[in-house]
């Protein structure tokens, strides 16, 4: 038992010295929920404030800092939908999520419903404003030039990272007419198979999805499509207060509580060939008390 335990222990410890740790930050959901409000789902008669996007940056901020410092690679993502929207879902204002995005340096960002539902001449514009890269793998525009990126590969310390995203397959059901007409939704998993063979073949150590598709379509997905190491997701309002693990392909799945109420984090440990060794998760809650607010990025905004 003795000899069995030191063996244990011997591998892990092996393990851990030629580990790499990639810290992953996500968001879904914003819906244009910025300021600071009080959460009263927490405690209706003592509220604590949630401080809005002015503490998400602070807690961004931070968390960058903590990865530097510890030599760990830092990933910034958001799922969609957080988009300024008209009233009458006529025109959609990508200028102020392009301010904070670029100022908080995120790498990649999803295109869900609420980015689309005014018509890709709204979604043209965001291209030229978004220093992130804007992707969705399911999604064309028709007789447009410019088209959402399938997909990101990026390498990092010798680990080569492929991202790919979804919007729901069924997001031009409650458009206008004349605005659905421009876009082709393609069916969620087989356009994901076809992604992710894509990614394998280039060569992806791990390979993460930014959905706006649903928890329910989330799991279906993972379960059917192999390959997939993480899904990060958004779309239907269900927040999820741990990663969950699908029971057949392994995939981890993650999704925050929208409208700026929390963050995911999650931290992979992986080994020199990228290989998900272990992975440690957290749902942050954004309270302005813990992450005071960005002074500077409250400038830039107003």
């Amino acid at each position: 038992m003795k000899k069995n335990f030191f063996f244990l222990s011997f591998f892990l410890t092996v393990i851990s010295l030629f580990s790499k740790e990639i810290v992953i930050l996500h968001t879904n959901d914003i819906r244009n929920v910025l300021e600071r409000r009080e959460a009263t789902f927490i405690n209706p008669e003592f509220p604590p404030v949630l401080g809005g996007i002015y503490s998400l940056s602070t807690a961004v901020k931070y968390e960058r800092e903590l990865a530097n410092k510890k030599n760990q690679i830092f990933l910034l993502f958001d799922s969609g939908n957080f988009v300024y929207k008209s009233v009458d879902l006529d025109s959609t204002d990508f200028t102020k999520p392009s301010l904070y995005f670029n100022y908080m340096g995120y790498d990649v960002v999803n295109i869900g419903v609420d980015e689309i539902i005014a018509g890709p001449k709204f979604l043209n514009e965001a291209f030229n404003l978004f220093n992130p890269k804007l992707i969705s793998s399911n999604l064309k525009i028709v007789d447009s030039q410019i088209q959402p990126q399938k997909y990101v590969i990026m390498e990092k310390e010798g680990i080569r990272i492929g991202i790919f995203g979804l919007v729901s397959e069924y997001a031009t059901l409650n458009m206008d007419e004349e605005v659905a007409k421009y876009y082709i939704i393609e069916k969620e998993i087989e356009k994901t198979k076809e992604v992710v063979d894509i990614l394998k073949k280039n060569r992806c150590s791990i390979i993460i999805g930014l959905t706006s598709v649903g928890l329910e379509h989330d799991r279906i997905i993972a379960e059917n499509v192999e390959g997939i190491d993480i899904m990060l997701g958004g779309f239907d309002g269900i927040g999820l207060r741990n990663a969950i693990e699908t029971p057949l392909n392994h995939t981890i799945i993650m999704k925050g509580y929208g409208e700026l109420s929390s963050f995911d984090k999650l931290t992979l440990f992986v080994d020199d060939f990228g290989r998900i060794i272990n992975y440690e998760s957290e749902v942050v809650t954004l309270f302005e008390e813990r992450y005071p607010s960005d002074l500077e990025l409250e400038k830039i905004l107003k």
